[in-house]
């Protein structure tokens, strides 16, 4: 680019005082106290008419296309349309109702913009509050969104010497520098034009006012009361508004972090940041910063005067010191007020060094999945991705119910945390509209609902109502069983530690299972006689003076090895519960969410209705939530002395999480898709049976399946070992799958429920080589 191009349009008219008020008085009506102000390209006065009023009458460059006039009356118009509170000038119209007017003086043409008069004075030198900053950052995001869908042909054809787009022009004229500044603009200048002026391309884009300095920002009595000067709008990436504003603020010796942070803040308080454009911000503030000399100094030779800018210019290198050497604070100040986390420039720990530093912090005894514990830092639907970039299918993880990283549930959390986040002693539309959603989906006898943080705290609530209503402390769970980790819910666990378990007021029901247990499969009546099995129990806890208050299952039989159960044995068991005066309570952490295919509920596949559904891990696609389901009278009985209240139990984000997982659920056919996903999948698994004689059975209902491993399919001698090792050879093959069962010889297939039928035949290829290396 030829120098000329910065040096074209620079001298303001010379048009006489008297010429212009007699043009006002003529077109506008317009007559009063003028007096001059300042312009680079324009000659502006400031009128105070007779009636009190302030204009600004700006006296436009000739030789600039009218074009450009045009936009900046409409993007006015626009911004008193989209955000008539924005502090912006109000344009008046001629007497002929033109909102641009044409002055002709020694035969030249002129446009004419008369604008309204803001309130206060430039903010120029005062050195701005931290408070008053972050409104800056919010004033300019505000007049970036009122601006937004803003089209318009003159920014973008405009060659503007200020636009970032003109750097490579620029680099031709650094010799205008002193001499030993030279090498240093061009190696700044360079350094933009090959490695961030490609990236701004891939950036939001549209016109913005790119020229929000102090000396364009008004302020009156302490608030900021205006912007003006729309003569310097360009099309460009949106960030290029923020990183000019910044770099037009920040001074020697100054606390620029500061500076820059609660700027960058009150902006992205209005419009969030990404992370691609925070990358470019600080080459952007650098770059503006180095223009201010070159530019000046191109135009002073030019013969343009410059003097109100001089200070600026001067300043520019010992401010870029600063800012180099500043670099990496502000690379962090700017994703601080962006909200997000500082860059680490230490290197991703190895898995090894986390290990190690995991024994330091939290415990010699680790409990983590495979011989080699994997180190995950992205997930993805079905896919978890490693600090190795290699991606795992993930067959095993049930609280990322909808997937991993679900954009929609994402965004709800997001979008609550950013509006309101407290506790349900505040009325909640949230909280209200969850407990609907999910009421509507279960047994008309279940209406109350209370709100808690894990599956842990749902099923020890659930235990306290109980007890409350029987007047009883016994209980029943399945041998095995696991429900949580409170003290009252650890003994309902037996499988967190069988060999030491002890629980006096607790009895343990065998596992109804059809495939090792004493009653198998083809036998009759298996649901009755498997149900009998609980009698003795229910006689002895009566007999010991506990009685039974309730009896607790996971509808999946998950630890118990994912076992499909005598249709009509849990029916059997309810109604032993009730006979002796206990409640059921129906945990569905592990089983609901419609995990098992055939219903929303796991208890429903059974065909029964509880007394209490518990919720958990699936409910809020991994943030904490949890649920207690009962009847009001039971809920009314256990709150009549004191009512019940979690902190964060219902709270804005869970519940928003809660109900974009039933939105996505509904959105997707999630339900069905555990149905027919999980049916392909089981008899896929089946075709695998056929071919090794190490499964020795295949079972499970929708995405809740188990492959039980045996030695020998006459003894059942569980390959407890071997079923150890498939896990860590399937982490190999990049499948996660879990193990199961109080044999320890259940695989474990309980993927999230946007498992398709081409992800279970990833899992059964891999199942297949790895059965085959055995």
């Amino acid at each position: 680019m030829q120098a000329q191009a910065f040096l074209d349009n620079l001298q303001p008219p010379q048009v006489p005082l008297e010429v212009v008020q007699a043009y006002a008085e003529a077109d506008y009506g317009l007559r009063g106290e003028w007096r001059r102000l300042d312009g680079e390209r324009d000659q502006n006065f400031r009128v105070r008419d007779a009636e009190g009023g302030a204009w600004v009458f700006r006296l436009c460059n000739p030789q600039e296309d009218i074009a450009v006039f045009d936009c900046q009356v409409k993007a006015l118009a626009q911004i008193g349309r989209t955000a008539p509170a924005l502090p912006v000038p109000r344009v008046r119209q001629t007497r002929d109702g033109a909102e641009i007017g044409t002055l002709v003086h020694n035969g030249q043409s002129h446009c004419v913009i008369v604008l309204s008069y803001l309130p206060g004075a430039p903010v120029g030198a005062t050195r701005l509050a931290p408070a008053q900053l972050f409104e800056v950052g919010q004033l300019l995001a505000r007049l970036g969104k009122a601006l937004r869908g803003f089209a318009h042909a003159a920014p973008a054809a405009r060659h503007l010497a200020w636009d970032h787009r003109q750097v490579p022009g620029l680099l031709a004229h650094v010799d205008v520098l002193p001499a030993d500044q030279q090498a240093r603009a061009r190696r700044i200048l360079r350094g933009f034009a090959s490695q961030t002026l490609p990236k701004l391309e891939a950036l939001r884009g549209q016109i913005i006012h790119g020229d929000v300095h102090p000396y364009n920002l008004l302020i009156d009595d302490g608030a900021l009361s205006g912007v003006i000067d729309f003569g310097d709008m360009v099309y460009g990436a949106l960030v290029q508004d923020l990183a000019n504003t910044i770099a037009d603020f920040l001074y020697v010796g100054g606390d620029n972090p500061r500076i820059l942070y609660e700027i960058t803040r009150g902006y992205a308080q209005v419009t969030a940041l990404e992370e691609e454009e925070l990358a470019v911000l600080l080459p952007l503030i650098q770059t503006r910063i180095l223009m201010a000399p070159l530019i000046l100094l191109l135009r002073e030779k030019g013969g343009a005067a410059t003097a109100a800018y001089a200070d600026l210019a001067q300043h520019a290198f010992p401010l870029l010191d600063e800012v180099e050497a500043l670099a990496p604070r502000l690379v962090d100040e700017a994703r601080r007020g962006a909200n997000f986390p500082p860059l680490r420039n230490a290197p991703v720990p190895t898995a090894s060094e986390l290990l190690a530093r995991r024994r330091a912090i939290m415990g010699e005894r680790l409990y983590m999945f495979y011989d080699r514990p994997v180190h995950l830092v992205k997930g993805d639907g079905v896919w978890l991705t490693a600090e190795d970039g290699r991606r795992y299918l993930d067959c095993y993880n049930n609280v990322a119910h909808v997937g991993h990283a679900n954009a929609y549930v994402a965004e709800a959390i997001h979008r609550q945390a950013r509006t309101l986040n407290t506790n349900t002693r505040y009325l909640s539309e949230q909280s209200i509209a969850y407990a609907e959603r999910l009421t509507a989906t279960l047994d008309p006898s279940l209406t109350a609902v209370v709100y808690v943080n894990s599956g842990s705290e749902a099923n020890d609530v659930a235990w306290r109502m109980a007890k409350a209503w029987t007047g009883k402390t016994g209980g029943l769970a399945m041998e095995y069983a696991y429900h949580g980790i409170t003290d009252a819910i650890d003994p309902f666990s037996p499988s967190n530690d069988v060999a030491h378990w002890q629980a006096p007021h607790l009895r343990l029901l065998p596992a109804p299972d059809d495939y090792r247990g004493p009653y198998r499969r083809g036998g009759n009546d298996l649901a009755r006689r498997y149900a009998d099995l609980a009698d003795p129990l229910i006689a002895n806890l009566q007999a010991s003076g506990h009685g039974v208050a309730a009896g607790m299952v996971d509808s999946a039989f998950m630890t118990n090895g994912i076992i499909e159960v005598p249709q009509g044995y849990l029916a059997a068991i309810v109604d032993k519960i009730h006979a002796a005066g206990g409640l059921f309570i129906a945990d569905e952490v592990q089983s609901g969410f419609g995990r098992m295919g055939s219903h929303m509920w796991g208890h429903q596949h059974h065909g029964v209705v509880p007394d209490f559904v518990t919720l958990g891990k699936p409910a809020g696609n991994g943030h904490p939530i949890g649920v207690v389901i009962t009847r009001p009278e039971i809920l009314d009985h256990f709150t009549r002395h004191a009512p019940f209240f979690s902190t964060f139990g219902g709270n804005n984000v869970s519940c928003a999480a809660g109900l974009a997982v039933l939105d996505v659920m509904q959105a997707e056919g999630l339900l069905e898709n555990a149905a027919t996903t999980g049916a392909y999948f089981k008899a896929e698994l089946k075709k695998l049976q056929a071919r090794h004689a190490i499964i020795g059975d295949v079972r499970g209902s929708g995405l809740a399946l188990g492959v039980e491993l045996v030695r020998d399919r006459t003894t059942l001698e569980p390959a407890d070992h071997e079923t150890k090792r498939i896990a860590n050879l399937m982490r190999d093959e990049g499948v996660f799958i879990g193990t199961e069962g109080v044999l320890g010889n259940v695989l474990k297939l309980r993927p999230p429920v946007v498992f398709r039928p081409e992800h279970a035949d990833i899992v059964v290829a891999a199942l297949d080589r790895v059965l085959a290396r055995l």
